[in-house]
């Protein structure tokens, strides 16, 4: 009992000295008015950009001048180039700068590669002309053979209209600059401001003067008339799909070659003085797009589609006559063996097979192979050095196929093989150097024996 009483005393004591617990709280953190400021300022500077973004249009303005080069190097060459007005206009003309003074050429140079062949002297050279390559890559395009190893597409030539025709990406530029114009109009409908449509005016107006440099078409179409009618192969090398034969039937037909070969002239001291011009301008242009300070999203707007539309000229592969190179499609040769591909297109159209034979195979041949090539090339040289009429009864004649001269070959006969071994003396035979100089020995000691 003592005991009991003695812990209870115990938890009295206890209790008493016990305090009440209080119920926590929370404390509230100073605020900090500099931060807040800071937030403020930054919402309120993206809230303005993306109500007036007249920054990003000064930025935009220096990019994408090789697109507007090449949209120019497309439609160049008439008296109206409807490129419209985008945002690389700032920086093409710069880019011109450099390329007028350096290079001494406004065409852009070429991207890939192309040979092109005479099939009359035989030559091969490399191909720097940028719209013979645009050309070929349209061609390839809508010529794509099905499981062939080798496609010969044959067109003929038509005179040389040296212009533009219209088809839609031109069309596509008239409207564009349209309803660019339709756009800013919009602003000085609304609040009378007319800010929008002076600008997007004076790019119009440099846009389109940049285009009417007389050195565009000098530099596109600079060739001489082929008088000789010659025919000559496009094609990218060994170990791709596609040759296209053009055949020049009329003497207004330009001469591939010359366009084929680098431009050493130089651009003229009118052009370079226009080039310096036009950026002066563009700098300008540049600085009064910088102070515009409202309605920036219609100047925007015209921006974008004036990119749009470059931007599909620049890609778009187009025809051969809206590129001011009207082609005739004649027939199409394919197989799935080259060699057999490149014999029956020497069957139809003589000389071209024995051109291209060189390229696709550097190589040794088939004897039978050989034999069909050294014959081949002792006809192409007995009829590029001899008179036509000396070989007119026996391997080669002539005759006049629509005002052009054409190559067939007729079948030997005993006369003809008595023709040929009198005048086998006379024949001109392939160099030492010539691939099918071995076979065309052992031909010429079996005739005279």
């Amino acid at each position: 009992m003592t005991v009991l009483s003695f812990r209870l005393l115990l938890l009295y004591l206890l209790l008493q000295h016990l305090q009440p617990c209080e119920a926590p709280t929370l404390r509230v953190l100073p605020r900090y008015p500099i931060l807040e400021d800071q937030w403020e300022a930054a919402a309120s500077r993206i809230a303005s950009q993306w109500q007036n973004p007249n920054d990003v249009l000064t930025v935009l303005l220096i990019i994408g001048g090789d697109i507007v080069q090449k949209a120019l190097a497309q439609l160049s060459g008439g008296r109206f180039v409807p490129v419209a007005f985008s945002f690389g206009w700032v920086s093409y003309s710069f880019n011109a700068l450099l390329t007028v003074f350096g290079d001494g050429a406004l065409m852009p140079p070429t991207i890939h590669p192309s040979i092109l062949v005479n099939t009359r002297s035989g030559y091969a050279r490399l191909n720097y002309s940028w719209i013979l390559n645009r050309m070929l890559r349209g061609l390839e395009h809508s010529l794509e053979p099905l499981d062939a190893a080798l496609c010969v597409s044959v067109f003929r030539s038509r005179p040389h209209n040296n212009s533009n025709p219209r088809d839609w990406l031109w069309w596509s530029g008239v409207i564009t600059i349209l309803v660019q114009l339709t756009l800013a109009i919009i602003p000085y409908a609304i609040n009378s401001d007319w800010t929008i449509l002076s600008v997007t005016l004076s790019g119009i107006g440099l846009a389109l003067s940049g285009g009417l440099l007389p050195q565009w078409r000098k530099e596109k179409w600079g060739a001489r008339p082929d008088s000789k009618k010659t025919t000559f192969c496009l094609t990218r090398g060994n170990g791709f799909q596609h040759v296209v034969v053009i055949q020049n039937q009329t003497s207004d037909s330009l001469n591939l070659e010359d366009l084929a070969m680098p431009r050493r002239d130089g651009c003229s001291r009118s052009c370079k003085v226009a080039a310096i011009v036009f950026a002066l301008l563009w700098i300008a242009f540049l600085i009064n797009v910088a102070s515009t300070r409202n309605n920036t999203w219609y100047l925007l707007g015209v921006g974008f589609l004036g990119m749009i539309q470059n931007i599909s000229v620049a890609a778009v592969p187009r025809r051969p006559d809206a590129m001011g190179l009207p082609l005739e499609f004649v027939t199409k040769i394919q197989g799935p063996k080259v060699m057999a591909v490149l014999m029956n297109t020497e069957r139809q159209f003589p000389f071209v097979g024995l051109a291209l034979v060189k390229i696709f195979f550097p190589g040794d041949f088939s004897p039978a192979e050989r034999q069909f090539w050294a014959n081949k090339e002792t006809e192409k040289m007995a009829f590029t050095r001899q008179e036509p009429a000396v070989f007119h009864s026996s391997i080669v004649s002539l005759s006049n196929v629509q005002g052009s001269h054409s190559i067939s070959l007729q079948p030997f006969s005993a006369s003809a093989s008595t023709g040929l071994a009198a005048a086998a003396p006379t024949v001109a035979q392939p160099p030492p150097t010539s691939p099918f100089y071995p076979m065309h020995t052992k031909l010429a000691r079996r005739q005279t024996m």
